[in-house]
């Protein structure tokens, strides 16, 4: 397959392809199914465009932030906890085995913790749930995250 440079291009034809002219002056036009069928769709886009926005609501255990899918990662951007106990949070990647993203966070009662980042904090593996395990009381909070 030789790999060609387009000189000029006219766009999208009337048929719904594409129409361009190559170095060696030829015009050549794609046509519209190939054109199409090499668009990603909709779901194969890595993220969507802006992330998705949870409550945090969990008590005594472990409990389920954003459940996972298949292939896919939860990439999180910002989180804030807040306890009415004194008690211990840690978040973990949870599958057919368990990964910790962070370590144990010591809250104090009335406390909490809150992290945030224009990018990506961290992520779980892929297909994996969000949890948080909490030693005592509630929580409660919120997380940006994207699927993706």
């Amino acid at each position: 397959m030789s790999k060609q440079k387009a000189v000029s291009a006219n766009g999208f034809n009337e048929y719904g392809g594409v129409s361009y002219v190559n170095r060696s002056g030829e015009t050549k036009t794609l046509s519209a199914q190939i054109v199409n069928t090499s668009l990603p769709t909709e779901g194969e886009n890595q993220f969507v465009v802006d992330p998705t926005f949870a409550p945090i609501e969990a008590g005594a255990g472990t409990t389920t932030l954003v459940t996972g899918v298949d292939g896919l990662q939860i990439s999180v951007m910002s989180y804030t906890m807040i306890a009415d106990s004194a008690t211990t949070v840690q978040i973990i990647s949870s599958g057919t085995t368990n990964t910790d993203i962070s370590g144990p966070m010591a809250v104090a009662a009335n406390g909490g913790v809150s992290a945030n980042d224009n990018e990506i904090m961290f992520r779980t593996q892929p297909g994996d749930d969000l949890v948080v395990t909490n030693s005592v009381g509630n929580l409660a909070g919120h997380i940006a995250y994207k699927i993706g």
